[in-house]
Protein backbone atom coordinates (compact mmCIF):
# COMPACT_ATOMS: atom_id res chain seq x y z
CA UNK A 1 0.00 0.00 0.00
CA UNK A 2 1.73 3.48 -1.20
CA UNK A 3 2.54 5.87 2.02
CA UNK A 4 0.77 8.73 1.69
CA UNK A 5 2.33 12.21 1.98
CA UNK A 6 1.95 14.20 4.62
CA UNK A 7 0.28 17.62 3.72
CA UNK A 8 0.85 20.82 6.09
CA UNK A 9 -1.73 23.41 6.25
CA UNK A 10 -0.74 26.80 6.65
CA UNK A 11 -3.41 29.10 8.07
CA UNK A 12 -2.35 33.22 8.30
CA UNK A 13 -4.22 34.47 11.03
CA UNK A 14 -4.33 38.38 12.16
CA UNK A 15 -7.46 39.35 14.64
CA UNK A 16 -9.29 36.39 12.87
CA UNK A 17 -11.10 35.12 15.75
CA UNK A 18 -14.68 35.49 14.56
CA UNK A 19 -13.65 32.78 10.92
CA UNK A 20 -11.49 29.98 13.19
CA UNK A 21 -13.84 27.66 14.37
CA UNK A 22 -15.77 26.97 10.73
CA UNK A 23 -11.88 27.03 9.07
CA UNK A 24 -9.98 25.15 11.52
CA UNK A 25 -13.16 22.61 12.34
CA UNK A 26 -12.88 21.67 8.65
CA UNK A 27 -9.74 21.32 8.47
CA UNK A 28 -9.55 18.44 11.70
CA UNK A 29 -12.50 16.99 10.04
CA UNK A 30 -10.60 16.52 6.81
CA UNK A 31 -10.77 12.81 5.02
CA UNK A 32 -7.27 12.85 4.93
CA UNK A 33 -5.36 11.79 8.00
CA UNK A 34 -1.86 12.81 7.03
CA UNK A 35 -2.50 16.59 8.12
CA UNK A 36 -0.13 19.12 10.00
CA UNK A 37 -2.01 22.49 10.79
CA UNK A 38 -0.20 25.36 11.43
CA UNK A 39 -1.43 28.58 12.27
CA UNK A 40 0.59 31.59 11.76
CA UNK A 41 -0.60 34.52 14.14
CA UNK A 42 0.35 37.99 13.26
CA UNK A 43 0.30 39.64 16.45
CA UNK A 44 -3.75 39.74 16.79
CA UNK A 45 -5.36 41.45 19.61
CA UNK A 46 -8.54 39.44 19.58
CA UNK A 47 -7.33 36.21 21.83
CA UNK A 48 -7.26 34.62 18.33
CA UNK A 49 -4.01 32.34 19.72
CA UNK A 50 -5.99 31.46 23.26
CA UNK A 51 -8.92 30.48 21.67
CA UNK A 52 -6.93 28.15 19.39
CA UNK A 53 -4.59 26.46 22.43
CA UNK A 54 -7.99 26.33 24.19
CA UNK A 55 -9.68 24.45 21.37
CA UNK A 56 -7.50 22.79 19.16
CA UNK A 57 -4.58 21.55 20.97
CA UNK A 58 -3.93 19.50 17.32
CA UNK A 59 -2.68 22.79 15.76
CA UNK A 60 0.74 24.18 16.18
CA UNK A 61 0.85 27.76 16.92
CA UNK A 62 3.45 30.35 15.73
CA UNK A 63 3.39 33.85 17.30
CA UNK A 64 4.54 36.80 15.48
CA UNK A 65 5.48 40.15 17.96
CA UNK A 66 4.63 42.12 14.84
CA UNK A 67 2.22 41.40 11.50
CA UNK A 68 4.90 41.23 8.98
CA UNK A 69 2.24 40.61 6.23
CA UNK A 70 0.96 37.41 5.10
CA UNK A 71 4.13 36.16 2.18
CA UNK A 72 6.25 36.68 5.38
CA UNK A 73 3.92 34.28 7.54
CA UNK A 74 3.62 31.68 4.80
CA UNK A 75 7.26 31.23 3.93
CA UNK A 76 8.31 30.99 7.80
CA UNK A 77 5.79 28.05 8.40
CA UNK A 78 6.93 26.42 5.13
CA UNK A 79 10.81 26.23 6.86
CA UNK A 80 9.17 25.00 10.02
CA UNK A 81 6.31 22.44 8.04
CA UNK A 82 6.82 18.48 7.86
CA UNK A 83 4.79 17.88 5.65
CA UNK A 84 6.08 17.58 1.86
CA UNK A 85 3.03 19.45 -0.06
CA UNK A 86 1.83 22.80 1.69
CA UNK A 87 -1.92 24.00 1.73
CA UNK A 88 -2.05 27.49 1.92
CA UNK A 89 -5.33 29.02 3.22
CA UNK A 90 -7.17 32.36 4.58
CA UNK A 91 -8.48 32.29 8.19
CA UNK A 92 -12.06 32.81 6.85
CA UNK A 93 -12.28 29.61 4.68
CA UNK A 94 -14.35 26.77 4.75
CA UNK A 95 -13.33 22.99 3.12
CA UNK A 96 -15.33 20.63 2.50
CA UNK A 97 -14.52 17.39 4.35
CA UNK A 98 -12.92 15.38 1.28
CA UNK A 99 -11.12 18.30 -0.90
CA UNK A 100 -7.88 18.05 0.74
CA UNK A 101 -7.82 13.81 -0.31
CA UNK A 102 -9.00 15.24 -3.75
CA UNK A 103 -6.62 17.87 -3.90
CA UNK A 104 -3.24 15.75 -3.21
CA UNK A 105 -4.54 13.19 -5.62
CA UNK A 106 -4.40 15.86 -8.43
CA UNK A 107 -1.40 17.59 -7.15
CA UNK A 108 0.25 14.02 -7.71
CA UNK A 109 -0.25 13.79 -11.15
CA UNK A 110 1.84 16.85 -11.44
CA UNK A 111 3.84 18.70 -8.40
CA UNK A 112 5.53 21.24 -10.63
CA UNK A 113 2.26 23.49 -10.20
CA UNK A 114 -0.10 25.04 -8.26
CA UNK A 115 -3.56 23.77 -7.15
CA UNK A 116 -6.91 25.56 -6.48
CA UNK A 117 -10.01 24.52 -6.30
CA UNK A 118 -12.80 26.94 -6.95
CA UNK A 119 -13.82 29.91 -4.57
CA UNK A 120 -17.57 30.04 -3.46
CA UNK A 121 -18.70 32.61 -0.95
CA UNK A 122 -20.35 31.28 1.67
CA UNK A 123 -23.90 31.89 0.04
CA UNK A 124 -22.90 29.11 -2.58
CA UNK A 125 -22.31 31.61 -5.24
CA UNK A 126 -19.40 31.47 -7.44
CA UNK A 127 -16.19 34.33 -7.36
CA UNK A 128 -13.37 32.56 -8.77
CA UNK A 129 -10.76 29.87 -9.84
CA UNK A 130 -7.83 31.00 -9.17
CA UNK A 131 -7.17 34.38 -10.40
CA UNK A 132 -6.53 35.81 -13.53
CA UNK A 133 -5.08 38.70 -14.78
CA UNK A 134 -6.58 41.72 -13.22
CA UNK A 135 -3.91 44.40 -14.07
CA UNK A 136 -3.01 43.76 -17.94
CA UNK A 137 -5.02 40.66 -19.41
CA UNK A 138 -8.67 42.75 -18.67
CA UNK A 139 -8.05 45.50 -20.58
CA UNK A 140 -5.83 43.60 -23.49
CA UNK A 141 -8.50 40.81 -23.66
CA UNK A 142 -11.01 43.28 -25.28
CA UNK A 143 -9.17 43.75 -28.15
CA UNK A 144 -7.38 40.20 -28.76
CA UNK A 145 -8.93 37.33 -28.02
CA UNK A 146 -6.33 34.22 -26.82
CA UNK A 147 -8.15 31.08 -25.49
CA UNK A 148 -7.19 29.90 -21.90
CA UNK A 149 -6.79 26.79 -19.53
CA UNK A 150 -5.84 27.63 -16.64
CA UNK A 151 -5.64 31.21 -14.43
CA UNK A 152 -2.71 33.13 -14.49
CA UNK A 153 -2.10 33.24 -10.47
CA UNK A 154 -3.09 31.11 -7.91
CA UNK A 155 -5.42 31.89 -5.08
CA UNK A 156 -3.37 31.97 -1.70
CA UNK A 157 -6.87 31.63 -0.13
CA UNK A 158 -6.94 28.35 -1.01
CA UNK A 159 -4.19 26.15 -2.66
CA UNK A 160 -2.51 23.23 -2.67
CA UNK A 161 1.78 22.81 -4.00
CA UNK A 162 5.20 21.20 -2.82
CA UNK A 163 7.15 22.51 -0.18
CA UNK A 164 10.07 22.26 -2.45
CA UNK A 165 8.23 24.58 -4.76
CA UNK A 166 7.47 27.62 -2.16
CA UNK A 167 11.19 26.71 -0.05
CA UNK A 168 12.43 27.58 -4.43
CA UNK A 169 10.21 29.98 -5.25
CA UNK A 170 9.39 31.93 -1.89
CA UNK A 171 6.24 34.77 -1.67
CA UNK A 172 7.12 37.86 -2.18
CA UNK A 173 7.64 39.11 2.02
CA UNK A 174 8.43 43.03 0.55
CA UNK A 175 5.06 43.46 -0.55
CA UNK A 176 3.25 42.68 2.48
CA UNK A 177 -0.36 41.83 0.97
CA UNK A 178 -1.62 41.06 -2.14
CA UNK A 179 1.50 38.70 -3.66
CA UNK A 180 -0.59 36.17 -5.48
CA UNK A 181 -0.24 38.15 -8.90
CA UNK A 182 3.16 38.54 -8.27
CA UNK A 183 4.47 35.03 -7.21
CA UNK A 184 1.74 33.56 -10.12
CA UNK A 185 3.85 35.70 -12.76
CA UNK A 186 6.92 34.37 -11.44
CA UNK A 187 6.05 30.92 -11.64
CA UNK A 188 5.30 31.35 -15.04
CA UNK A 189 8.56 32.44 -16.25
CA UNK A 190 10.24 29.36 -14.55
CA UNK A 191 7.74 27.26 -16.93
CA UNK A 192 5.60 26.69 -13.95
CA UNK A 193 2.00 27.37 -13.98
CA UNK A 194 -1.27 27.25 -11.80
CA UNK A 195 -4.12 24.44 -12.38
CA UNK A 196 -7.61 24.68 -10.63
CA UNK A 197 -9.14 21.44 -10.24
CA UNK A 198 -12.91 22.18 -11.08
CA UNK A 199 -15.04 19.99 -9.40
CA UNK A 200 -14.05 20.76 -6.14
CA UNK A 201 -14.59 23.79 -4.50
CA UNK A 202 -14.03 26.06 -0.81
CA UNK A 203 -15.83 28.88 0.34
CA UNK A 204 -14.46 31.86 1.44
CA UNK A 205 -16.28 35.09 3.15
CA UNK A 206 -12.75 37.09 1.36
CA UNK A 207 -11.24 40.12 3.35
CA UNK A 208 -12.74 39.02 6.42
CA UNK A 209 -10.24 40.19 9.09
CA UNK A 210 -9.50 43.81 7.47
CA UNK A 211 -12.00 46.60 8.20
CA UNK A 212 -14.52 46.20 5.32
CA UNK A 213 -14.26 44.77 1.65
CA UNK A 214 -12.19 47.80 0.00
CA UNK A 215 -10.90 49.41 3.30
CA UNK A 216 -8.22 51.68 2.81
CA UNK A 217 -5.68 49.06 4.03
CA UNK A 218 -6.51 47.11 1.63
CA UNK A 219 -6.41 49.77 -0.92
CA UNK A 220 -2.70 50.72 -0.17
CA UNK A 221 -1.32 47.45 -0.68
CA UNK A 222 -3.44 47.15 -4.05
CA UNK A 223 -1.75 49.86 -5.29
CA UNK A 224 1.45 49.19 -4.09
CA UNK A 225 1.31 45.50 -5.26
CA UNK A 226 0.25 46.62 -9.08
CA UNK A 227 2.97 48.77 -9.82
CA UNK A 228 5.73 46.86 -7.58
CA UNK A 229 4.56 43.84 -9.51
CA UNK A 230 4.76 44.88 -13.32
CA UNK A 231 7.91 46.33 -12.24
CA UNK A 232 9.36 43.04 -10.63
CA UNK A 233 8.38 40.96 -13.64
CA UNK A 234 8.26 42.79 -17.38
CA UNK A 235 11.52 43.96 -19.42
CA UNK A 236 11.61 47.69 -19.01
CA UNK A 237 10.52 48.11 -22.71
CA UNK A 238 7.49 45.98 -22.37
CA UNK A 239 6.91 48.35 -19.07
CA UNK A 240 7.04 51.51 -20.71
CA UNK A 241 4.71 49.81 -23.38
CA UNK A 242 2.52 49.09 -20.42
CA UNK A 243 2.02 52.12 -18.80
CA UNK A 244 -1.01 53.53 -20.44
CA UNK A 245 -2.75 50.30 -19.27
CA UNK A 246 -1.48 50.84 -15.78
CA UNK A 247 -2.79 54.07 -16.12
CA UNK A 248 -6.38 52.87 -17.16
CA UNK A 249 -6.30 50.27 -14.20
CA UNK A 250 -5.63 53.20 -11.44
CA UNK A 251 -8.70 54.84 -13.40
CA UNK A 252 -11.24 52.00 -13.38
CA UNK A 253 -9.74 50.92 -9.08
CA UNK A 254 -10.51 54.91 -8.29
CA UNK A 255 -13.65 54.41 -9.75
CA UNK A 256 -15.15 51.40 -8.40
CA UNK A 257 -13.79 53.04 -5.06
CA UNK A 258 -16.08 55.87 -5.88
CA UNK A 259 -19.06 54.00 -6.81
CA UNK A 260 -18.84 52.22 -3.14
CA UNK A 261 -18.20 55.89 -1.52
CA UNK A 262 -14.79 54.78 -0.24
CA UNK A 263 -13.33 57.62 -0.42
CA UNK A 264 -10.86 57.20 1.56
CA UNK A 265 -9.69 54.33 0.14
CA UNK A 266 -8.85 56.19 -3.24
CA UNK A 267 -6.46 58.34 -1.23
CA UNK A 268 -5.06 55.07 0.03
CA UNK A 269 -4.61 53.17 -2.87
CA UNK A 270 -3.23 56.89 -4.27
CA UNK A 271 -0.66 56.42 -1.65
CA UNK A 272 -0.16 53.02 -2.70
CA UNK A 273 1.14 53.81 -5.82
CA UNK A 274 4.05 56.79 -4.53
CA UNK A 275 4.88 54.13 -1.64
CA UNK A 276 6.48 52.05 -4.52
CA UNK A 277 8.91 54.62 -5.52
CA UNK A 278 9.88 54.70 -1.43
CA UNK A 279 10.52 50.93 -1.88
CA UNK A 280 12.26 51.48 -5.23
CA UNK A 281 15.89 50.14 -4.18
CA UNK A 282 13.97 46.89 -2.80
CA UNK A 283 11.44 45.87 -5.43
CA UNK A 284 14.72 46.57 -7.32
CA UNK A 285 16.95 44.41 -6.12
CA UNK A 286 13.18 41.45 -6.54
CA UNK A 287 13.78 42.39 -10.48
CA UNK A 288 16.93 41.98 -10.44
CA UNK A 289 16.67 38.17 -9.52
CA UNK A 290 13.27 37.70 -11.23
CA UNK A 291 14.83 38.65 -14.25
CA UNK A 292 18.23 36.88 -14.09
CA UNK A 293 16.38 33.50 -13.53
CA UNK A 294 13.51 33.89 -16.15
CA UNK A 295 12.80 31.49 -19.24
CA UNK A 296 10.03 32.94 -21.51
CA UNK A 297 10.17 35.91 -22.95
CA UNK A 298 6.83 39.07 -22.09
CA UNK A 299 5.24 38.10 -25.43
CA UNK A 300 4.13 34.68 -23.86
CA UNK A 301 3.71 36.06 -20.50
CA UNK A 302 1.24 38.60 -22.22
CA UNK A 303 -0.37 35.64 -24.02
CA UNK A 304 -0.72 33.95 -20.82
CA UNK A 305 -2.45 37.16 -19.06
CA UNK A 306 -5.04 37.42 -21.70
CA UNK A 307 -5.62 33.57 -22.32
CA UNK A 308 -6.07 34.13 -17.99
CA UNK A 309 -9.60 36.06 -18.82
CA UNK A 310 -10.84 33.31 -21.04
CA UNK A 311 -10.71 30.99 -18.93
CA UNK A 312 -12.08 33.01 -16.09
CA UNK A 313 -15.61 33.65 -18.23
CA UNK A 314 -15.45 29.51 -19.03
CA UNK A 315 -14.97 28.67 -15.75
CA UNK A 316 -17.95 31.21 -13.88
CA UNK A 317 -20.04 29.96 -16.83
CA UNK A 318 -18.98 26.16 -15.54
CA UNK A 319 -19.91 26.64 -12.26
CA UNK A 320 -23.44 28.78 -13.26
CA UNK A 321 -24.38 25.53 -14.45
CA UNK A 322 -23.41 23.55 -11.50
CA UNK A 323 -24.94 25.43 -9.38
CA UNK A 324 -28.52 24.22 -10.93
CA UNK A 325 -27.46 20.94 -11.49
CA UNK A 326 -25.89 20.51 -7.66
CA UNK A 327 -27.79 20.60 -4.20
CA UNK A 328 -25.01 21.60 -1.67
CA UNK A 329 -25.76 20.93 2.03
CA UNK A 330 -25.67 24.45 3.52
CA UNK A 331 -25.47 23.01 6.97
CA UNK A 332 -21.69 22.12 6.60
CA UNK A 333 -20.73 25.55 7.50
CA UNK A 334 -22.33 25.29 10.83
CA UNK A 335 -19.39 22.91 12.88
CA UNK A 336 -18.39 22.31 16.53
CA UNK A 337 -15.55 24.73 17.75
CA UNK A 338 -14.27 21.59 19.69
CA UNK A 339 -12.40 18.94 17.80
CA UNK A 340 -10.38 15.93 18.88
CA UNK A 341 -7.92 14.36 16.50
Amino acid sequence: MQHKKKVTAIVVNWNGREFLPTCLSSLFNQTYEELEVIVVDCASKDESVFFIKSNYPGAKVIELKKDLGPPYAINLACQKAQGEYILILNNDVFLPKDLIEKMVKELEKDKNCVLNPAELSFEYKYSNSGCPSSYIGRFLYKIIKVKGDSPFSPSTACCLTTKDLILNNPLNENLFMYEDAEWGWRLHLKKMKPKVLKKCYFLHHSSGSLEYPYSPKQAYYVGRATIATCFICFKIPTLLLMLPILFCNYLWQVLVYLKRKKFKSVLAYTKGYFAFFRKLGVFFKDRELIQKKREIKDREVLKLMIASIDFAKKAKVDWMEKEKAIKFSKDLVCLPVEVSR
